[in-house]
């Protein structure tokens, strides 16, 4: 998420009203949860986005709860509701990069409010596969990606939704992750901007229908990030829904597209690498519909990879039920993979790779023996 301007801050009275928390027992309908990391440079946008939540607030079949961590304050959970926020807990200072914190927030959202269908929204900066939600005032600690599972898996709640506000998140390697932890992803894979999801449009439509299924709120989302990003008129917007039932189709397919071009590496290397540089990237990932297009479309390319190529598309466009994207991004088809333009952006740090291999979607694709395969050609 990119940060926004100060002026954007808008007063709101009494915007915390502190209260005992206690636990439902009948199921409602859905529980959003939102971890809001505030603590860095987008705080002015956390009063912003909670006032458009509050905009719908809660209901008896809706919860909306959120973990607001901000610079200027310890960490409190809140309940909202329409035109104000309740505290159901304070936190104190918390670490937003801690694993353990998020963990803890999901349980504790799920066993206050438990619910037929829950959704997870990480809320802050988004750096692709080098990790997510940025606490300044903790080292500047980051939830990495195997954090990031780790953390929900801990919890053990399945989400039937998870929305990243948060840019170039829209990666393959990072929807695996949720594979059997959540129906449905939502996220961009280029920039979010300070305004983020519009929550005031999305919350209302959710609670006029409670009832409506998990694909149904995915795709909401992303209906209403294309009306609000449409009608500013704004460069660099993308936004992807994937249904998870098509990742594992998905990362099979990448499996043998890495294990055909390592094989003809030797003899093929200058039309990947040119392949590569045209397709388009965001944060060191490329589009890999855009990068298995261009393959399967090449004639010097031999007929085993540029079938493989080819699956590869079809399973992204099953995975995919809902792409857009602004004018200027239309290389981009919804979702990308780790393929830095240089071996430098992919070992610049010595756990750059040793991270990327620990990732459920290298143990399923190999992705990074390719990687390593190309470079070595470089």
């Amino acid at each position: 998420m990119i940060g926004i301007a100060a002026a954007l801050v808008v007063a709101m009275p009494s915007l915390f009203l502190a209260a005992p928390a206690s636990a439902e027992t009948v199921p409602d309908m859905w529980t959003v949860m939102v971890y809001m990391d505030g603590d860095n440079n987008l705080e002015a946008a956390t009063v912003t986005d909670l006032g458009e939540m509050m905009v719908a607030g809660s209901t008896a079949d809706v919860n909306i709860v959120v973990l607001l961590d901000t610079l200027e304050g310890p960490a409190d959970l809140l309940y909202v509701n329409q035109g104000s926020t309740t505290v159901l807990a304070a936190w104190g200072e918390v670490n937003m990069g801690d694993p353990a914190t998020l963990q803890a927030f999901i349980s504790d959202a799920a066993a206050l409010y438990p619910a037929e269908n829950y959704a997870l929204d990480f809320w802050n900066h988004g750096g692709g596969i080098m990790g997510v939600c940025w606490d300044d005032t903790s080292s500047s600690d980051k939830l990495t990606m195997p954090e990031v599972r780790s953390a929900v898996v801990g919890a053990g709640v399945v989400m039937d939704v998870i929305m990243f506000d948060a840019c170039d998140m829209a990666q393959a390697e990072i929807a695996h992750l949720f594979q059997g932890y959540a129906d449905y992803v939502v996220s961009s894979q280029e920039t979010m901007w300070g305004q983020g999801f519009p929550y005031d449009a999305i919350m209302t439509r959710l609670v006029a229908e409670p009832t409506m299924t998990d694909r149904s709120f995915a795709l909401i989302v992303g209906e209403e990030f294309t009306v609000f990003y449409t009608d500013l008129g704004w460069n660099l917007c993308t936004i992807s829904v994937y249904d998870m039932a098509y990742l594992t189709t998905v990362s099979n397919s990448v499996g043998t597209f890495a294990s055909g071009m390592r094989a003809t590496m030797s003899t093929t290397y200058k039309t990947y690498k040119a392949c590569r540089l045209g397709a388009e990237e965001a944060a060191g990932a490329v589009d890999l519909m855009g990068f298995a297009q261009l393959v399967s479309a090449n004639t010097k390319v031999s007929t085993t990879v540029r079938s493989a190529a080819a699956a590869v598309v079809s399973a992204v466009d099953l995975a995919i039920i809902y792409e857009w994207h602004s004018k200027d991004c239309d290389g981009m088809n919804g979702l990308g993979i780790w393929f830095p333009v240089s071996s430098v952006s992919y070992y610049w740090s010595p756990t750059v790779e040793t991270m990327y291999r620990s990732l459920p979607f290298d143990a399923a694709t190999h992705w990074a023996d390719f990687l390593d395969s190309y470079y070595a050609k470089a």
